[in-house]
């Protein structure tokens, strides 16, 4: 009798088992095609925040435009980034979205500050604003992680003037501001030296 219980028990186990690693299975590959389709809507995502930077960018230091062509021109960047995310907010997330919109609004505003403290600070908000979705769009897309695992496996040693240089402005970029914003109407080139003298 108990040997005839076991046997079954060892059926109903192995069935189970059986049942749970078919689940897997299906998560996995399901989990697999789902980050396939994340990566490649936040490519198209990226792309079309880089196509308005460069629009913005131009917007906010080419006095040539009238106010009417700054808006016009800031509105044709923004509404594909406003579709796209509305279009694909099955994969891009719901927070993220709207301050990938919300990015590039007012550069239209910046040649109308007549200070040039206060256009310079509005300037620089615009930019974090970039970088600070570029950053959210490679941690959201996992590309963050998956370069930290790869820095894992194989080590690399990268070095060079300008690797060191980026690494030293990044470590600074409150001091690099701070200067930046006293140099406003300088063209020169900030060199790290500099943001010491002024420490």
């Amino acid at each position: 009798m108990w040997t005839a219980l076991i046997g079954i028990l060892g059926v109903l186990l192995g069935a189970s088992l059986n049942e749970l690693l078919r689940r897997k299975s299906r998560i996995e590959v399901y989990t697999v095609r789902v980050f396939d389709k994340r990566l490649e809507k936040y490519e198209e995502l990226i792309a079309l925040m880089k196509d308005a930077s460069e629009v913005a960018t131009d917007v906010m230091e080419n006095p040539e435009y009238t106010p009417e062509q700054r808006h016009e021109l800031i509105l044709a960047a923004i509404w594909p980034i406003a579709q796209f995310t509305e279009d694909n907010e099955l994969y891009i997330d719901p927070e993220l979205a709207p301050h990938c919109v919300a990015t590039f609004m007012g550069a239209e505003d910046i040649q109308s500050i007549k200070d040039p403290q206060e256009r310079e600070e509005r300037s620089q908000e615009i930019r974090d604003m970039y970088v600070n979705a570029k950053r959210m769009i490679r941690e959201d897309s996992g590309i963050t992680e998956i370069d930290k695992l790869f820095k894992k496996m194989t080590k690399p040693r990268l070095s060079s003037p300008i690797i060191e240089r980026i690494r030293y402005l990044k470590a600074h970029q409150e001091e690099v501001r701070k200067f930046h914003k006293e140099e406003t109407t300088s063209t020169r080139e900030i060199r790290p030296e500099e943001v010491n003298e002024q420490n």
